[in-house]
């Protein structure tokens, strides 16, 4: 399930085969045209995830693809969801976490923030983890830097899978209604099914 609101976030989810990839682009407002350069990230991602099979390759990608857009600066988070692995790379304050029974693992502690890209000097870091167990929850910073880290695997364990993610933004809406930022949020999990092969429930 996932969950955009408004403004310069992007969320794409790429079927391939037996992979699922999973994107989260934040367009910087600040830059300008960031919702440029948010679509051109999912676009390009969209047009190379095929040949992607290394985390190091997502991070040569994002290398390539900082002199390739147009406009603006955005953030990005891929998570690449594979049978045997997860492999992806982040630029950027979006984030990415495993919430497994109540314990938090951040793939992208070790992203460095700033510059952006389409910065033409962003440093895309790579990430490896095991098969995914638990719930994914990848997000932008209008969730990441404004929800209580504690708070946020209470909700995911005891929130119906599909409401998970209104239920997080619910975390960071203002008594007034309004949202401190921009917001996107995906969360996924695996669904065993026939033939034992997996499947994820997004």
């Amino acid at each position: 399930e996932s969950h955009s609101d408004r403004g310069e976030d992007r969320v794409a989810v790429i079927a391939d085969g037996d992979r699922t990839v999973i994107v989260v682009a934040d367009g910087a407002g600040g830059t300008g045209s960031g919702d440029v350069a948010a679509d051109t990230v999912v676009r390009e991602i969209r047009s190379v995830c095929s040949r992607i099979e290394t985390a190091d390759q997502w991070a040569h990608e994002f290398r390539q693809l900082d002199f390739r857009i147009p406009a603006g600066e955005s953030t990005v988070v891929v998570v690449d969801l594979r049978p045997d692995r997860i492999i992806g790379a982040s630029i950027g304050d979006s984030a990415a976490w495993i919430i497994d029974e109540g314990n938090v693992f951040d793939l992208t502690r070790n992203q460095v923030r700033k510059p952006l890209l389409g910065s033409q000097q962003a440093r895309p870091v790579a990430f490896t983890h095991q098969p995914l167990s638990g719930t994914l929850l990848l997000g932008t910073d209008g969730f990441f830097n404004y929800a209580q880290r504690d708070a946020v695997p209470p909700v995911v364990s005891r929130s119906d899978f599909f409401s998970i993610p209104r239920k997080c933004l619910e975390m960071v809406r203002l008594p007034s209604g309004e949202l401190w930022d921009d917001v996107a949020i995906v969360a996924c999990r695996v669904r065993r099914a026939l033939r034992s092969r997996k499947r994820y429930s997004l």
